[in-house]
C-alpha cells in the first residue's frame, strides 16, 4: 500500500487560487514577438525565390504562423478562464460597463459605485451597457455572461430606464423594463439607443436614485436588482 504524500511536499496542498493565478501569467507577449519576428522575415523570402529551399521555407513559415496564432487564442482563453476561476474562488466579481464606446472595469465596491455613476452620464447620446462577470468582459467575440443591464438616461433631467436581458441555457433571451408603478409626468421619451425607433414606455422611465441603488445592486451579484420594480419588455408609449 502506498502511503499518503507528506504535507510537506511543495504544491500539494496549494490553494487552487493560487494555481489559477499562475496560470494568468502565461506569455502572451512572448508569443506576440515570435508572431512578429516570423510574419517580418515573409518578404525577405520573397527576394530568395529562386534558391531550391525556398518553397520549402515558406510552406513551413507559413504552417508556423498558423500554430503560433492558434497557440496564442488557446493561451488567451486559458488565461481568461484561469482569471473566472480564480476570482470565483475568492468570491470576487468585475463590472464592465460600456459607456461611449470605451470599456470599463471595476473590482472594489467603491470602484463599482464610480462606474454606476459614469454609465447614468454619458457624454453622448446613446445606450450604456453593464455587466457583471467573474472577469472583466472585454471581447465581444468569446461568449460572456448571461445577463446585462442596458441603461438610458437623460443626464439633466436626472431620470433614465434599465433593460435587463437575460440568456437562459436553451439560448432564449428574455428582457424587461423598469416599472415606476407612479409615472413621472416630465418623463422624457427615451429611445433604445441613439437614431432608433424603439421608445421605451413612459412608465418605465426612474429617477437617477432609484436607477443607482438598481445598478449598484446588480454590481454586486450579477442577477435582475430587486431594488427596482419590473415589467416585461415592450415598445411604444404608455
Amino acid at each position: 500500500m502506498s502511503n499518503p504524500p507528506s504535507q510537506d511536499e511543495p504544491g500539494l496542498f496549494e490553494p487552487p487560487a493560487s494555481v489559477f493565478a499562475r496560470l494568468t501569467d502565461v506569455p502572451l507577449d512572448v508569443v506576440d514577438k515570435l508572431i512578429e519576428t516570423t510574419n517580418a522575415v515573409y518578404g525577405d523570402l520573397n527576394k530568395v525565390q529562386g534558391h531550391p529551399y525556398w518553397g520549402d521555407l515558406v510552406y513551413h513559415q507559413g504552417a508556423a504562423m498558423r500554430a503560433l496564432r492558434e497557440a496564442r487564442e488557446c493561451l488567451e482563453g486559458l488565461r481568461a478562464e484561469a482569471v473566472g476561476a480564480r476570482n470565483t474562488e475568492l468570491g470576487i466579481t468585475v463590472a464592465t460597463a460600456v459607456v461611449d464606446g470605451e470599456r470599463h472595469y471595476a473590482h472594489s465596491e467603491d470602484d463599482k459605485a464610480n462606474l454606476v455613476n459614469k454609465v447614468l452620464r454619458p457624454s453622448g447620446p446613446g445606450a450604456g451597457h453593464f455587466f457583471v462577470w467573474d472577469r472583466p468582459f472585454d471581447n465581444d467575440e468569446v461568449a460572456g455572461p448571461f445577463q446585462q443591464i442596458r441603461v438610458v438616461t437623460d443626464p439633466e433631467a436626472e431620470v433614465g430606464v434599465l433593460n435587463y436581458t437575460e440568456e437562459t441555457e436553451d439560448g432564449e433571451l428574455l428582457s424587461w423594463h423598469t416599472f415606476n408603478p407612479q409615472p413621472l409626468p416630465e418623463a422624457p421619451p427615451l429611445r433604445f439607443d441613439a437614431g432608433s425607433a424603439l421608445r421605451f414606455p413612459r412608465n418605465s422611465v426612474l429617477r437617477f436614485r432609484d436607477l443607482r441603488a438598481a445598478l449598484v445592486e446588480f454590481a454586486r451579484g450579477g442577477q435582475r436588482p430587486g431594488a427596482v420594480e419590473w415589467q416585461t419588455a415592450r415598445w411604444g408609449e404608455a
